[in-house]
Parts: C-alpha cells; structure tokens; sequence
C-alpha cells in the first residue's frame, strides 16, 4: 500500500511500524514495530471483516485519511543531549495507551507429521518470526511461544537441527532454539502422553 506524499513524508514513520498482518489463526491484527516489539489487536471472528478494513484503509490513503482518526503522539525534545551516529537533539516519542490485546492465543495445533521432510529452519529478522521450510512448503511462526502448537516429534525435529540466521541476529535466533528444548523438557508441546510428567494425571 503506498502513503503517497502528503502525510508520512511530512510527518514521518514515528510510529516505527515496520510490518502489519491479519493473523487467521488468532483472528487478530499484529503490529511490529522497528524495536521488535510485536502487538495484537481487535479479535476477528466474523469472516470477510479483514478485507473490508484493508479496502477502507487503502480508501483512507487516497483521501490523506479523511474519515479515520490520526492518533499524534508527544514529542519531547532533550536538549544537550545529542544522538552520537546524527549529531541531532535526541527526541523522546510517547504514543498514547493503545487498547491492544493482553491474553493471545496460540495457533491452531499443526497436524503430527508435518515436518515430516524438513529443509532447514530460519530466524527472519524483518518480521520478527521464524519460518520453517519443508519439501511441500514454508511455515511462518510469529511467536516463539506458538512452538507449542507442535507435536512432539516435530519439537524433536526443530531442537536437532540449528536455527539459522545472520550473525547479528545470533542472539535472536538462539532464543526459539531455547523455547523448543523448553518444551520437549517440560513436555508442554501439543497432546502430550499420559503419563508422570503430564500435570494433568
């Protein structure tokens, strides 16, 4: 979608929004912002409704938002303090409370097998999540905690083969790695066996 000239470029990105989706899975929006922090928003649940928001967005653009409410937030300058890399004043921004969700859920349980022919898994950091390839397709994870949605051969799978990533992101990536031997160590994937280690016997 392009913002043309006459608002983003005048006012600029403050936001820091690098990426927004419609989840189907969750039936939620999800914002990332360029600080990596990821936020959900309004629950979905009648089918068709995130298509007409797109097309009133992309309506909005064309008219510099005529209709929708543009949310600013305060800017606050801090003289004598210089960004180093810019040499600018350093401003702090402060966006007002947003009504974001605060319980999400996970996604759908992804059928036993799936990884069945797996490639290789990645850490992409443009979007914040992990994508793991296989034979027949790619499958994108946007939060770590959505590994649990995994049986456990596929949590074996994942914790046998490194995550893979770019030097800078090491440290990123390192983390899904350690939520899958999370889970396979306190068997919190998807249908564990009955058993002394289930916490529902």
């Amino acid at each position: 979608m392009e913002l043309g000239s006459t608002y983003y470029e005048e006012v600029g990105n403050k936001s820091e929004v690098t990426c927004w989706r419609y989840e189907p899975d969750k039936r939620m929006w999800l914002i990332t912002r360029k600080s990596r922090h990821r936020e959900y928003y309004g629950k979905e649940r009648k089918k068709g409704r995130s298509w007409a928001f797109h097309s009133r967005l992309e309506k909005e653009v064309r008219t510099n938002f005529a209709t929708m409410k543009k949310v600013e937030p305060t800017v606050i300058r801090n003289p004598g303090v210089r960004d180093s890399f810019t040499k600018r004043t350093v401003k702090s921004i402060i966006w007002p409370p947003t009504d974001k969700e605060m319980i999400i859920p996970l996604t759908r349980k992804f059928e036993k097998g799936i990884l069945r022919n797996f490639k290789f898994w990645a850490y992409d950091p443009c979007l914040v999540e992990a994508v793991i390839v296989t034979e027949e397709q790619s499958i994108r994870i946007p939060n770590s905690y959505d590994l649990m949605s995994f049986h456990e051969e596929e949590i074996l799978v994942l914790t046998h083969h490194q995550i893979r990533t770019n030097e800078k992101y090491e440290e990123c990536a390192i983390s899904w790695t350690s939520v899958a031997a999370n889970i396979l160590r306190h068997y919190l994937f998807a249908d564990p066996l009955p058993g002394p280690h289930d916490p529902s016997v």
